[in-house]
């Protein structure tokens, strides 16, 4: 079977785990190098120990020998101990050379991304008017196309009624009053509507198609985020001056202008939107802001068993997030799934963005979030998560997976990388989240999805460490039925920002025999049955707390796979 058309990065075969193992390695060598001077030293020091040379005035010829085995034996290891030293320090060397030209690269390029974004942000407005100008004429071009051509073969078919009867042509008035009875007739305005929605919308296609295909340009302004900020505010500086303008923007947004990281820009965007109302993410949540969600009503729970069901269950979490009363959007269910063992293993799978007001509301996975968690800062959905976690139970003994698409993997990253939570957390899956900026522990084993077209991947403006704890998988977006051969594009019901079509990369990835993609499915065997397992799931609510679990069997055995749970969030009104 041929490999899967996707490229994989760190992990326990990329850079990151090449130049470990050299920095390893020159530790292990320098640590011999010592070792053999120690003996080579121990060794000349018998060479003048009294009682060998008393042993000379003895045996002359015994004692010279033994002082030229001695002597050669000294040479010997300090001749192996600098060969091994010097590859120490070659190594050693070569590591450091490597990580201060990768160092030196990353600067040289967030200084190129940097002035590339400031122009873009100087010729914003006349880039927008430009397109705008091209947007419209085009628009007015397929509406005169549409209606236009409709009214051609109106004419066409008029006049083809109108010869019907040749005997008009002998009167003018009549034949041209009948031409055009007959075209007005056959004029269809619909049919005309209809061409002209086709056009706007196979046009719309393509262009969602092209964006996709230079998603990268997302990356690009995420990472010259300062200088797009720069120079959007550069007119501002023109008007006020700069030393007014950098007063004025400081103020307004809390930090120093103008801002010189990704952080600072990001903040920037969220010190200005707090003083309108915006991005305010609101308190922290507790178990008190738990309720128990509506049951899933119709599917199986989508439990994980696999890392494709992991996705499945994201695209599932996000779709039931409807509550009690019927209204859509209105909580955040957090599904987290028991896994028998001694002690009990979790995963804990996060929803991703269901509300994209920037004002807060019920939901705590909404675009307030995005912004925060963005940050590595505690949101109402990670300390919602947090709380969930708590009421299942776990505590630092229980080895956690924490999984999410989206905002999902935002926080899982986030949470990952906090130091004030006390859990166990062992790995990490992520699709479509811009993660590469958290500083997760390098004993937390990380797998992240990203498509070539998602442009959501590509808001953290960096690409993922190359780190041996950390893959990366790099795959176009495949296809659903339901795109009926449309391509994938940025956006919309072809984009490529979809649980659905992570979890068709990520049945791809789990049968994938690259080191890397091997080495984190080894270590996460713990967390899911062998794939050739027969599994049955049923669901019982308890009476009392009307708690529904969702319990996998292997019908083979008998044994329990797994208890799934969901828990509902929200914020109090």
């Amino acid at each position: 079977m041929a490999e899967p058309t996707f490229t994989v990065s760190g992990g326990a075969g990329g850079i990151g785990a090449n130049l470990d193992d050299m920095r390893t390695e020159s530790g292990h060598l320098a640590a011999m190098a010592q070792q053999l001077v120690d003996q080579a030293l121990t060794a000349a020091g018998i060479a003048v120990d009294g009682d060998l040379l008393a042993s000379a005035i003895l045996s002359p010829i015994t004692a010279a020998a033994a002082e030229q085995q001695i002597v050669f034996a000294t040479g010997q290891m300090l001749l192996f101990a600098t060969e091994a030293g010097v590859t120490a320090v070659f190594l050693a060397g070569a590591v450091d050379a490597y990580e201060a030209v990768d160092r030196s690269l990353s600067i040289l390029a967030d200084a190129a991304a940097n002035t590339t974004t400031f122009f873009i942000g100087v010729m914003a407005v006349p880039l927008a008017v430009g397109l705008a100008a091209v947007a419209a004429a085009d628009v007015a071009l397929v509406y005169v196309a549409g209606y236009g051509g409709e009214a051609l073969e109106s004419l066409g078919e008029g006049l083809n009624e109108t010869l019907a009867d040749p005997w008009k042509l002998a009167l003018p008035g009549v034949f041209l009053g009948s031409l055009a009875a007959n075209t007005v007739d056959a004029y269809d305005s619909d049919e005309a509507q209809e061409t002209v929605a086709g056009t706007l919308a196979d046009q719309l296609a393509q262009l969602n198609e092209l964006a996709g295909e230079n998603a990268w340009a997302v990356d690009l302004i995420a990472q010259g985020a300062p200088g797009l900020l720069a120079g959007l505010t550069l007119p501002l500086a023109l008007v006020l001056g700069p030393a007014r303008t950098r007063l004025a923007l400081t103020a307004l947004t809390g930090v120093p202008w103008p801002p010189t990281s990704y952080e600072q820009a990001l903040q920037a965007i969220i010190g200005g939107g707090n003083k309108a109302g915006l991005f305010d993410d609101g308190p922290l949540l507790t178990r008190d802001d738990l309720i128990n969600p509506p049951e899933i009503i119709g599917p199986d729970v989508a439990t994980p068993t696999s890392l494709e069901g992991l996705f499945a269950g994201s695209a599932q979490i996000d779709k039931y997030d409807t509550s009690a009363a019927g209204d859509e959007d209105a909580l955040a269910r957090i599904r987290i799934t028991e896994v028998p063992g001694n002690p009990p293993s979790f995963i804990v799978q996060v929803p991703s963005t269901q509300v994209w007001d920037p004002a807060a509301g019920s939901t705590p996975n909404d675009v307030t979030a995005d912004t925060h968690a963005m940050l590595a800062q505690q949101t109402a959905l990670s300390s919602a998560v947090d709380a969930a976690m708590r009421e299942a139970g776990i505590t630092n003994e229980n080895p956690v997976m924490i999984q999410g698409f989206s905002l999902g993997g935002i926080v899982a990253g986030q949470m990952a990388a906090d130091p004030s939570l006390n859990y166990n957390f062992t790995h990490v899956v992520t699709g479509g989240s811009p993660v590469a900026n958290f500083d997760i522990p390098s004993d937390v084993q990380v797998l992240s999805l990203e498509f070539d077209e998602d442009p959501v991947a590509k808001l953290d403006g960096h690409n993922n460490p190359d780190a041996a704890n950390w893959t990366t998988v790099q795959a176009p977006a495949p296809s659903l039925p339901g795109d009926n051969g449309v391509p994938v594009g940025i956006a919309g019901e072809q984009g490529a920002h979809n649980a659905e079509r992570y979890a068709i990369t990520a049945g791809e990835v789990e049968g994938s025999s690259d080191p890397s993609i091997a080495a984190w499915t080894d270590s996460a065997a713990g967390y899911f049955p062998n794939a050739g397992d027969k599994l049955e799931v049923t669901m019982s609510t308890d009476p009392e707390t009307h708690i529904t679990t969702t319990t996998t069997t292997n019908t083979e055995t008998g044994a329990v796979v797994s208890e799934t749970t969901d828990y509902g969030a929200q914020r109090q009104p």
